[in-house]
C-alpha cells in the first residue's frame, strides 16, 4: 500500500505577550492563565488497523493531519484527563533518528535511482518528512553488511600506518553526506563492534576480547576514526566504546568488554587521548540492555571515585531484553549529572509480527513513549533500510530482522536500480515525535495513566507537542489541560495522535 504523507505548512507566529522584567516565571505561572484563547491545535493520527473507521475514517491512517481543534474553557470532565506543565522540564532531546548501516548504504545507493534516493533522503531527512535528526554509524562492520572488515586490518600495525575508511567511501560516506544535506544539524553517534583482529586475544573480529597491551592502540584507533569522518564534513557528536558489551558471537564483529575494561578503556586512555587530540566527541559507556543498567551505574561510579568522571559523558541503552526503560530512570536518579541515550532499537518478527495483529503497533507505540519518559535524549533505531529477505547481512538470509523502509533487491549484484520501497511502521510512528520534537526541545511534565499512554515536549520555540497512544480497542475520550483552558478529542482504539499547538503559559 502506497502512504503519502501531507506536507505541512511551517506558519510562524508571534507571541502574544512579553514576559514582564524581572518577574520570577514561577509567580506568573501562577498568577495568571494561557494567553490567546481558542489556540488552534494541529492533529496528526496513526491506526494499527487497515480496516479500522471512525468519523470518517475509512483506510488506515499513517501520520494523517486531521483537523485543528481549539483549546477553550477547561469544562467537565472525562477518564482521561492529561495536564501538561511546560515549566517542569526534564531532559533536553537531542532527537530521534536511524543506521545507515552498510546494508542500508549500499540499498540505498545501488537500487535506488537519484531521483527515488532523493525522495525516499527527504522523507527521512527532510522538513517535508519526519525530520529524522540522529544517525548512529558502525565504526568498521556490523552484523548487517557484505563483510567483515575494521579500518586497520594489517597485522601488527601498533602505529596505524595503514588506517583507512577507504571501505566506507563508495557509499557509505556518501549516503550519510546525503543525509546531512538534508539536515544540516544531524548528530551523529558512532559505535565500534570489533577492534581490529589483531588487537585482540582471540585474533579475531567475531568474539574475544582486547589485548591489555593494545588499550591505547585502539584509542588511537577510535581518534583516527573521528579525525577521518570529520575530514569528509561528517562530526562525530559521540562514540560508544563498544556496541553490546557484554555479548560476544561467532557470526559477526563483536568483542567482549567488563566495567572494569570500560573504566580503564575510558579513564585512561580514551578519554586522554581525544582530549589531547582536541576531540569534543562525547564517549558513552555501555551501549547494551536495560535490564543490565548496573553495568554503566559501576563504570560511571568507578571513573567519579577515580577523578575521570569527566571523561564520561552518559549512557547508553539497547531493548533486546525483559526490561521497560524504567531502568533508565534508575541510572538518572543514581547519576543525574550523566545524560542517557536510546541508541538502538531493532524491530523484527519477535517484536513487529506481520500477521494482521496489533502487537507490533502496540510494542512500537508503548516503547517510543516509554523511552522518553526514562529520560533518554535520543530514540535511534537500527537498519534504516533491508531488502526482502532482511539483507544483505552477514547473518543467515530471511533472518528475523526489518528496516525501517524495505528496498527491494531481487539479486543482490551491483544491477540497475529497482526503485521500489515500503515504508514500515516504524517509520511513521517514529515520525509521530521527529517530525514535531525538534533537537534542543526538552520533556515537560504530563501525568500519564496505565491504560492511556502519553508524553510532553516543549520546543525552543515555545510551540508544544503530546503524542499519545490509545492501547484500549475501543474510542476513548481524552482531554489536554494546558494552564485553564483544555481540549477533549475522541482519540480512536489502537492509535497514536501527536498535538502540536503555541502560545505560552505566563
Amino acid at each position: 500500500m502506497s502512504i503519502v504523507i501531507l506536507s505541512k505548512k511551517v506558519v510562524k507566529r508571534s507571541l502574544g505577550m512579553a514576559l514582564a522584567g524581572g518577574l520570577a516565571l514561577s509567580s506568573l505561572f501562577a498568577a495568571t492563565q494561557a494567553h490567546a484563547a481558542g489556540e488552534p491545535v494541529e492533529v496528526w493520527i496513526s491506526t494499527s488497523d487497515p480496516s479500522q473507521a471512525d468519523s470518517g475514517l475509512s483506510t488506515s491512517a499513517r501520520l494523517t493531519r486531521k483537523g485543528d481543534v481549539s483549546f477553550g474553557a477547561d469544562t467537565g470532565s472525562v477518564t482521561y484527563s492529561i495536564r501538561i506543565d511546560e515549566n517542569a522540564t526534564r531532559q533536553q532531546m537531542d532527537g530521534f533518528g536511524v543506521s545507515i548501516t552498510d546494508a542500508s548504504a549500499w540499498l540505498l545507493n545501488y537500487k535506488l535511482d537519484a531521483s527515488k534516493r532523493a525522495e525516499v533522503m527527504e522523507r527521512l531527512f527532510g522538513q517535508t518528512g519526519i525530520g529524522l535528526s540522529l544517525l548512529r554509524q558502525p565504526i568498521g562492520a556490523s552484523d548487517f553488511n557484505w563483510e567483515a572488515y575494521t579500518y586497520a586490518d594489517t597485522p601488527n600495525d601498533n602505529n596505524l600506518n595503514n588506517f583507512s575508511i577507504g571501505r566506507d567511501k563508495p557509499y557509505i560516506v556518501p549516503m550519510v553526506k546525503q543525509a546531512l544535506a538534508k539536515n544540516p544539524n544531524i548528530k551523529v553517534f558512532a559505535s565500534t563492534w570489533s577492534a581490529p583482529a589483531w588487537m585482540k586475544y582471540t585474533n579475531t573480529l567475531n568474539g574475544g576480547k582486547l589485548k591489555a597491551e593494545n588499550y591505547q592502540t585502539f584509542a588511537n584507533y577510535l581518534k583516527k576514526f573521528v579525525q577521518a569522518y570529520q575530514s569528509e564534513g561528517i562530526p562525530i557528536y559521540a562514540i560508544t566504546v563498544q556496541n553490546e558489551p557484554m555479548y560476544e558471537t561467532s557470526a559477526y564483529p563483536s568483542m567482549k568488554m567488563s566495567e572494569q575494561d570500560q573504566v580503564g578503556a575510558i579513564g585512561d586512555f580514551i578519554g586522554p587521548t581525544f582530549r589531547n587530540a582536541g576531540l569534543n566527541t562525547k564517549i558513552i559507556t555501555f551501549d547494551h540492555n536495560y535490564l543490565d543498567w548496573n553495568y554503566p551505574n559501576k563504570v560511571i561510579t568507578d571513573l567519579k571515585n577515580a577523578g575521570k568522571g569527566h571523561f564520561v559523558s552518559g549512557s547508553a541503552f539497547h531493548h533486546y531484553d525483559s526490561g521497560d526503560g524504567s531502568q533508565m530512570t534508575s541510572l538518572h536518579n543514581a547519576h543525574p549529572d550523566k545524560d542517557i541515550w536510546f541508541t538502538e532499537g531493532g524491530f523484527g518478527t519477535w517484536n513487529d509480527p506481520e500477521n494482521g495483529t496489533h502487537s507490533g503497533f502496540d510494542n512500537m507505540a508503548n516503547e517510543f513513549i516509554n523511552i522518553t519518559r526514562n529520560w533518554s535524549k535520543s530514540i535511534i533505531t537500527w537498519n534504516l533500510a533491508l531488502d526482502q529477505r532482511s539483507g544483505p547481512t552477514l547473518l543467515a538470509p530471511n533472518n528475523s530482522n526489518r528496516g525501517m523502509i524495505t528496498i527491494q533487491n531481487s539479486d543482490n549484484r551491483n544491477d540497475r536500480p529497482e526503485n521500489s520501497v515500503t515504508y514500515k511502521k516504524q517509520y511513521y510512528l517514529l515520525g509521530h515525535f521527529s517530525k514535531f520534537v525538534v533537537p534542543g526541545s526538552y520533556r515537560v511534565e504530563s501525568n500519564t495513566y496505565g491504560d492511556m499512554k502519553n508524553v510532553a515536549f516543549k520546543n525552543p520555540d515555545g510551540s508544544k507537542v503530546v503524542v499519545v497512544y490509545n492501547p484500549q480497542s475501543s474510542n476513548q475520550n481524552i482531554k489536554i489541560q494546558w494552564g485553564k483552558q483544555a481540549f477533549t478529542y475522541n482519540i480512536p482504539g489502537k492509535s497514536v495522535m501527536t498535538f502540536k499547538w503555541h502560545g505560552t503559559v505566563s
